[in-house]
């Protein structure tokens, strides 16, 4: 051993070959970890049998075991999971591939901590994992498991289980720490460490500069929306928004759409006919899927990045959006109002309907926003920040252990 913690994240979200814009704040975040320990990630993929003769499921089945793309060992194997129907066990099913991964590959001995992304399935496997090995586990909630799995009466269970057994609990934001407190998890263990962002990766460019390079217009003034075309992110609400503000004057303005539909759905075709219904059909720009690599272009050719989701944890578009000079308007929901803390970087809208939404980008426009200022804020919330503390935790849960 030379010195360094030894550490096993387990995340059913991360990029894969197959599917390379997914999850990719969680791959930043270990990607700034691995500089600081010695770490293996292991992303279990759901399978079931014939998944390859549903359009919906078929790109998981042929993503490969493992990639040597990342500087830190990547596997995925895959552990059984039939949607909706048995879902409640996708827990148990995964702490089993999970096990049986490590011993096959004789990790046991070498792994100080499990670090599990989402409390279900991965924090309820690894708490089981965590009785079966003797190792101490962590869990990060990200969203999903406090606002929306309450619905689920098994699986918020599991998700509480999986908080008290645990040796400490992260939330990407500090609302989730409170809202899993509020469901009965234990306020000792909970700990809010936000997401970051990679400054290098995402920094202004000069407006003209980045609107020539993607082929748009420079007379014209650019919202933009990046996330995949679910309901729950809001896309729709901005496509009312901006025919609204047409209606009112706005007639330069136009609405760029980076993204695609994910494995909850796809409703880009509904988008595409309610811009035609409204007769905004030429004033959107469907970008499509853009590598995360790509995006600070687009973050920086827009005039206001928008944000119109029902939930979310810690929405990492929006430190994105801020790290290259963009200011940002979006629903005040979760985390949104502990990344949006001023007004000098973005409004916040409270109601989650195309006036508001309308009323708080034609202000946006109208407001000289300090380039400077924004990009200083992303700054001081880098990954390597956040990695720093997770090192923190990780050393304290070693020195104090499970109890801690």
């Amino acid at each position: 051993m030379n010195g360094r913690l030894r550490i096993l994240s387990i995340s059913t979200m991360f990029p894969n070959p197959r599917m390379p814009v997914h999850a990719q704040f969680v791959k930043q975040r270990l990607d700034a970890l691995s500089t600081k320990v010695d770490l293996i990630v292991v992303s279990p993929i759901p399978w079931f049998p014939g998944e390859r003769y549903f359009a919906r499921y078929a790109n998981r089945s042929r993503i490969s075991s493992h990639t040597d793309a990342n500087a830190y060992p990547t596997y995925y194997p895959k552990f059984f999971s039939v949607p909706a129907l048995l879902k409640p066990l996708d827990g148990m099913f995964l702490a089993f591939a999970v096990w049986k991964f490590i011993a096959s590959h004789g990790l046991k001995e070498r792994i100080d901590i499990l670090d599990c992304h989402l409390g279900f399935p991965e924090g309820f496997a690894g708490a089981l994992l965590s009785r079966v090995l003797r190792k101490p586990c962590v869990v990060t909630l990200r969203g999903h498991d406090i606002n929306d799995l309450p619905r689920f009466p098994v699986r918020i269970r599991q998700v509480l289980f999986a908080l008290r057994h645990c040796a400490r609990y992260f939330g990407v934001a500090r609302a989730l720490v409170d809202g899993a407190v509020s469901l009965g998890a234990p306020p000792e263990k909970g700990y809010a460490s936000t997401n970051g962002v990679d400054t290098e990766r995402f920094r202004p460019t000069p407006k003209e500069t980045a609107r020539s390079a993607l082929g748009l217009q420079s007379a014209r003034r650019y919202m933009l929306s990046v996330s995949h075309l679910v309901p729950r992110k809001g896309v729709d609400i901005l496509l009312r928004a901006l025919a609204l503000l047409r209606a009112e004057g706005h007639t330069d303005l136009c609405l760029i759409v980076v993204g695609q539909g994910g494995e909850e759905g796809n409703c880009e075709d509904e988008l595409r006919a309610l811009a035609t219904e409204l007769g905004i059909a030429g004033e959107v720009v469907w970008a499509g899927a853009v590598l995360n690599t790509d995006l600070h272009t687009w973050y920086s050719a827009a005039d206001v990045f928008c944000l119109a989701s029902e939930k979310e944890g810690w929405p990492n578009v929006i430190l994105e959006a801020i790290a290259c000079a963009t200011p940002v308007v979006a629903h005040r929901t979760w985390g949104v109002p502990e990344i949006i803390t001023a007004p000098d970087l973005g409004i916040l809208v409270d109601t989650r309907e195309p006036g508001p939404f309308a009323q708080a980008i034609g202000l946006a426009l109208q407001q000289t926003w300090n380039p400077e200022r924004l990009r200083n804020y992303a700054l001081g919330h880098t990954w390597d920040h956040v990695a720093d503390g997770l090192v923190n935790h990780f050393q304290e849960v070693m020195k104090f252990g499970q109890s801690s």
